[in-house]
Formats: structure tokens, sequence, C-alpha cells
């Protein structure tokens, strides 16, 4: 934008030039009127103001891979959520292990060694809360053969000969063809007081069933107020959670239960995205783990969160450093407050430099007081830009809010 607003102003200098030469025939006149260039601080000062943002960014837990997601955040309408890692804490722990088989051999805490012993080579906040637990209770590592990871579904490998599966239902039922629905009323019971379920099958038989719990974010339900106050339209939230327990989490963020996508396998993520965007949306998408990459790549913006897999953190436009849903907030604010200094410094170029051109060819100013004025404007949106923009717990700008909201209440 800045660009064509300026190669557009150069026809504007060289045809007011040309009148003014045609009316007048003084060169003096004309040197006047050539000696303001509006291209100066119009592409000047936006990659200035973009690396000032960037730079305020970085200071403040945010990397922006490039001006580009800076624009996409300040655009965005809609943000999609995905659920774990985000805005619960992902800090998993394991409530109960639950045996399917009638197996003596399998008992409990065997089971758990068995998942743990498996899991221990996988990257998610699943695995490294049964590995914990395992740790915990000392139980002993079971021997296996290699370990087959389909990402963000499961894992598959061979115990004693015998295949074991563990992983989401959705990929035993639905890949492995192992079914649970014998165990339906357990399974229902164990969703209805929000427990993420991992589940096991040994010969393609069920073997047992894993439940953790998860903690929502204390601060998510104000946060996501304070993103719709700061201009986002559409909030949607994307997880594997059943229908209840999704539309019980949203109805306690304050999400239409229209914006829920609740029984989401991995893969259909970018695609959710994608229809958002078909709509017209401008999506922005958060998330922290390796299934998050196609949909962190779909979205106009992408944010990982910091504890994200490395995946995620390298197909984001935005990358978080702290672990605060505040960041995703600030990172909106940075990218609106930005844009807003930008197309301020557009107005005022505009207007200064159009009435120092005026001045310049009515005669009223000379070519060294156009070039200083011409020059003068261009270092002050420079200097603007290099001073950036403030974020809400920045100390100066809260008093000078302070200050203002003093002076208006004295007024």
């Amino acid at each position: 934008m800045a660009e064509d607003l300026a190669n557009q102003r150069v026809y504007y200098t060289l045809g007011l030039g040309a009148v003014v030469y045609l009316l007048t025939r003084n060169l003096h006149r004309l040197a006047a009127v050539f000696l303001v260039d509006h291209a100066c601080p119009l592409k000047l000062g936006t990659p200035v103001a973009i690396k000032s943002a960037m730079y305020r960014g970085a200071t403040h837990g945010m990397l922006f891979r490039g001006g580009q997601a800076i624009e996409n955040i300040a655009s965005a309408d809609t943000i999609v959520f995905d659920k774990t890692g985000t805005l619960t804490t992902g800090n998993l722990e394991v409530t109960e292990v639950i045996s399917l088989t009638e197996e003596q051999k399998w008992p409990k805490n065997e089971i758990l060694a068995l998942i743990a012993s498996v899991e221990e080579h996988a990257t998610h906040p699943v695995a490294d809360a049964v590995v914990n637990s395992a740790k915990q209770k000392a139980l002993h590592h079971i021997e296996h053969e290699d370990v087959d990871y389909m990402v963000a579904h499961g894992l598959t490998t061979l115990v004693e000969g015998q295949t074991l599966v563990i992983g989401s239902r959705h990929f035993l039922e639905q890949h492995k063809q192992i079914y649970f629905a014998a165990h339906e009323e357990l399974i229902k019971e164990l969703e209805e007081q929000g427990k993420t379920l991992l589940y096991a099958a040994l010969n393609e038989k069920p073997l047992g069933i894993i439940g953790l719990r998860d903690h929502l974010r204390p601060e998510a339900a104000d946060i996501l107020k304070k993103l719709r106050q700061s201009g986002i339209k559409n909030i949607a939230l994307l997880t594997g959670d059943q229908r209840d327990k999704a539309l019980a989490l949203a109805e306690q963020l304050g999400i239409e239960a229209t914006s829920v996508y609740y029984e989401c396998p991995p893969e259909e993520k970018g695609n959710v995205v994608k229809e958002l965007q078909k709509k017209g949306q401008q999506v922005a998408f958060v998330g922290d783990g390796v299934n998050d990459a196609p949909a962190l790549i779909s979205a106009d913006v992408g944010i990982a969160m910091p504890k994200g897999a490395d995946l995620a953190r390298a197909t984001a436009d935005i990358v978080l450093l702290d672990d605060h849903l505040e960041t995703v907030l600030n990172a909106k604010i940075l990218g609106d407050k930005t844009m807003r200094l930008i197309h301020y410094h557009f107005k005022v170029s505009m207007v200064v430099n159009s009435a120092v051109a005026g001045g310049a060819a009515f005669g009223l100013l000379s070519p060294v007081l156009t070039a200083l004025l011409h020059n003068g404007t261009t270092i002050g949106i420079l200097l603007n830009s290099l001073a950036g923009v403030s974020l809400k717990e920045n100390k100066l700008a809260e008093i000078k809010e302070k200050l203002i909201t003093v002076r208006e209440a004295y007024r």
C-alpha cells in the first residue's frame, strides 16, 4: 500500500510541476515543487514501523516472522483455538488406569508400565503424563520392538510377538478396526467427568483405558472476552472431545455452540480453517501440536504456543515465548496499533507534503524551505516509527493513560 501510494503521488508531483511551469515559466517554483517527494515518508516510515513492532513484540514474548504476520493479525476477525495446550494448560495428570481384559497378566500397573514404555518415544502432553505417572510409581520398563508412530493418532509396536496399539479411539476404531463399543457406558461416564482418554489394544482386542485430566487456563475466559473487545468477531474451538464435553467447555468460555468443532480428527483441522476462509473470514489459528501444522499453515496467521512441538513452531507465523494466553491478546493489540500508526503516517504525509507542494506552486515557499519542510516531515515520521507503539502492560503507556484520565476529569 505504501509503495502504491508513493508511486501514485509521483504523477501528482510531476503533473503539478508541469502546470506551474506552463502557467508561470518560473524554474524557481518548478524546482520547489519537484523537491516534494511523497515517497520518502511512505516508503521509509512503513518498514521502520514494522521493524519496530517486531522488536517490541520480541521484548514482550512474541516472535513475528516478518511484516506480513503483523498485518494479518491486525486484519484477523476470527480466532480458532485448538483446545489442548492452548485453552488448557496441557499439563495432564493420570487419574485412573482401567483394565479391559480378564488376563491376570495385565493388571492396572502392568498396563500403565506397558503403555509408558511405548509412549516415552512420543512428544505429546498425553505421552508425558503417562510416562511421568509410571516414573512416580517406579514401574519397570517393558521391552518392545520398534515403534511405528502415526502423527496425532497413535503408536503401534510388538510386545512378545503381540501387536500393541495405543492412541485415540478414532485411531483404534477407524484405522485399526478395534472397537470399544462393549465398554460404551464406562467411556461415557469418564467423558462426562471431563477426562481425556487414551486407549490401548493388544492383538486386536481392547486392553485398557487411561483417563487423564487437564486444567483450563485460569485466564482463558477473560482473555477471550478481551479479544472480542479488540475486534475479533468470532472465536472457534477445535477439539477431539465428545459433543457434551466440548459444549460444556465452550459455555464456560463464552464460545457460541455454533463455533465449536467437536470430535474433530487431526486431519480435519486444516479443513475447518479453510471453510471459515471461504466464508470471507480472516482466520488466526492458535495451536501447539504436530497435528496443528496443517491448520497453522492454512490460516491467514498461525500462532504457536511456546511449549508446542517443533513442527508447530516452525510452521507458525507468530511464535509465542510466554506460556500465557495474554500474549495472544498482546499480539493482536500490537498488530492493530502498528497498522493504525502506519495509516496515521500515510495521512500526515499526504496532508503535509500536499500543503508544502501547494505552497511551492503558489510561490510561497522557496526550494530551500520546501526541502526543509519535506525532509523534516520524513524525519519526524521515521522517529515516530522508531518509537513504535505501546502495549497495555507497558508502564509508560499506563502512566500516560492515567495522566489523560486525570486531565479529562479536571476539565
